[in-house]
């Protein structure tokens, strides 16, 4: 076995099992989370959530873009891509009476780049689709004596996939891409109630749905010259509405031990929603790369247990760029990749019939190896969740981010002299 083939079968190895230790993690801690599929999982990679988020109309050769399937094709015909991303998130919490503190990390995404032939260029990876991480508990006065009911309410998973992507240049001027995902996962939620201080009756109750199935992505990328070394892109994505398999496996128990319940059921539908996003970017070989992403996903048709209109939907947007000031340069600061940005989306949740906003802000910063080719990748973001309805928790947030992305190039004809 060559060096060559060593590598691929190693970070093969890798790309499969680090997921397995990604799943077990929490990487949020909200009590929003406990509604539908829990927080959305952000589709953009660290290096693009410096700039905000934006990637359907984004196209760069020194990044792996999971966001537009279309994408791909960019890679350098020599150039073998790996990245992979994690992040550290710092929490607060408050409902105008009390207020909470909490730190969460986790594994972000590991994913892979190369080309198979001229213009075409195919990916794969690990990535989650949704977060779920919660403990509270609520008191309720029960005017008997001095004892009182309580329940302490906890959530734990989330989903994800497993991806390839496929993508072709036509002309230098259309890129098609698609992507190919298998879901997985598995969400649980569970309550524990008692009646204190006589701890009389225990009783506790979980629910969890598994679920399985194939996801469908599919993207396209216009980029025309404006210029010398000028590059306008124009991109769209589209996922239609999927029905995915599902396993709900219910589970209650009294007494803290007799088993009163214990049920399977496999008849519910679930669904994910049809995706419509366009992006727009410009870039400048070298300098400056700004864009605009727009996002819309119909959460409200989906059905979730059976029923429809448990979400709304879903509207985001996305705006930054990044800037270098001498990519030739032998300071470093000076070809380091300076980002910013901003997003806005409004919550696919309802919360007592309500939902929320989301704000956030980015700043970002690519530094570049030795090689000059390979990037440490660190992105700083503040959001902030503002419900519609008075009394519901604010919550805000401050995320540090940071990924490899290593760049090399493996398929290099080397002479002999």
């Amino acid at each position: 076995m060559n060096m060559q083939t060593f590598k691929l079968v190693f970070l093969g190895v890798v790309l499969w099992i680090i997921p397995v230790a990604a799943i077990a993690q929490n990487s949020t801690n909200s009590p929003y989370t406990r509604y539908g599929y829990g927080n959305l999982a952000d589709k953009a990679f660290i290096s693009q959530r410096g700039m905000g988020g934006i990637g359907i109309g984004l196209r760069n050769s020194q990044m792996i873009n999971s966001m537009n399937p279309a994408s791909f094709s960019a890679v350098d015909s020599m150039t073998f891509m790996f990245d992979l991303g994690v992040t550290g998130q710092m929490s607060w919490l408050k409902d105008g009476e009390n207020s909470a503190h909490k730190i969460n990390g986790n594994l972000e995404y590991i994913a892979l780049q190369f080309p198979v032939a001229r213009k075409f260029g195919v990916g794969a990876g690990f990535e989650p689709v949704s977060y779920v991480g919660y403990n509270y508990m609520e008191t309720k006065p029960l005017h008997v004596l001095d004892d009182y009911a309580y329940a302490i309410s906890t959530g734990r998973g989330g989903l994800n996939k497993v991806y390839i992507d496929l993508s072709y240049d036509w002309l230098n001027r259309i890129s098609m891409g698609i992507k190919l995902s298998y879901l997985f996962g598995d969400i649980t939620h569970s309550i524990m109630s008692s009646v204190t201080p006589t701890g009389s009756f225990t009783t506790s109750w979980a629910d969890t749905i598994r679920a399985y199935g194939f996801l469908y992505d599919f993207g396209v990328q216009y980029h025309y010259p404006i210029g010398k070394f000028k590059t306008i892109t124009i991109g769209a994505v589209y996922s239609p509405k999927i029905r995915y398999g599902a396993k709900v496996m219910t589970g209650e128990v009294s007494s803290g031990s007799t088993i009163i319940k214990n049920t399977v059921t496999t008849d519910s539908v679930f669904q994910l929603p049809e995706t419509i996003g366009l992006g727009f970017t410009y870039n400048r070989l070298g300098k400056v790369t700004a864009g605009v992403d727009v996002l819309y996903q119909r959460w409200a048709s989906v059905k979730y247990f059976d029923q429809t209109n448990v979400f709304n939907n879903r509207l985001k947007i996305n705006a930054g760029g990044e800037w270098i000031p001498n990519y030739t340069s032998n300071n470093l600061l000076s070809r380091m990749r300076y980002r910013a940005g901003l997003y806005y989306a409004n919550s696919y949740l309802k919360v007592k019939d309500s939902k929320y906003n989301e704000y956030g802000v980015n700043l970002g910063v690519g530094v570049p190896m030795q090689d000059r080719r390979s990037f440490l990748n660190l992105a700083l973001e503040y959001s902030r969740v503002q419900p519609k309805l008075t009394g519901l928790i604010n919550e805000q947030y401050f995320k540090i981010s940071l990924s490899y992305t290593f760049n090399e190039l493996w398929f290099r004809k080397l002479k002999v002299q």
